[in-house]
């Protein structure tokens, strides 16, 4: 009988875990036929319905090998890679837009495009959300922490706004 040590029993029940990425929200919301943003106006992002199994914590407890392990996840930051080449790390779930904010930057997990996506694949880039969990455990007179992650993507279309210039006497500038 081959005997297991706390770390591996903790390891084999972190493995069993169905933890998934979270639940992308985002503001313009790519999933919105037509919606776009545009360089220089805020995105929002944030974790849509946080669950057990896509933020945390999530706690289960395990006997494998005559060692009885309690181990506790939850994620503790999430980082943003733009497709831009940029990334934004969140130590949060973010806070949701509602329309009624108006265009003002995110309180807590946002962003501004500097460039337009035309030339990315499809014309949007992709955003990917690597979601960094935490899993504590103890059992069998000790305990540790094992790290996970998930990842969730979604696209966004990135335009720029044009602006036209009108002469105030009511001619078109020259």
């Amino acid at each position: 009988i081959r005997v297991l040590s706390p770390q591996q029993t903790a390891y084999r029940l972190a493995e069993s875990f169905q933890v998934k990425g979270i639940d992308v929200g985002f503001a313009p919301d790519p999933n919105t036929p037509g919606a776009k943003s545009y360089v220089g106006v805020p995105i929002w992002m944030w974790v849509e319905n946080p669950q057990p199994l896509t933020y945390g914590p999530y706690s289960d407890t395990a006997t494998l090998g005559g060692i009885t392990i309690t181990a506790t996840a939850r994620v503790t930051s999430i980082l943003w890679n733009m497709g831009d080449g940029n990334t934004v790390a969140c130590a949060n779930t973010g806070t949701e837009f509602k329309v009624s904010y108006g265009a003002v930057a995110s309180p807590t997990c946002g962003y501004r495009y500097s460039q337009v996506s035309k030339g990315q694949p499809g014309g949007r880039y992709t955003v990917t959300a690597t979601s960094q969990w935490s899993v504590v455990w103890t059992g069998g007179g000790t305990g540790g922490t094992i790290p996970l992650t998930t990842t969730s993507t979604t696209r966004v279309k990135i335009q720029e706004l044009e602006a036209v210039n009108v002469n105030p006497d009511g001619g078109s500038s020259p």
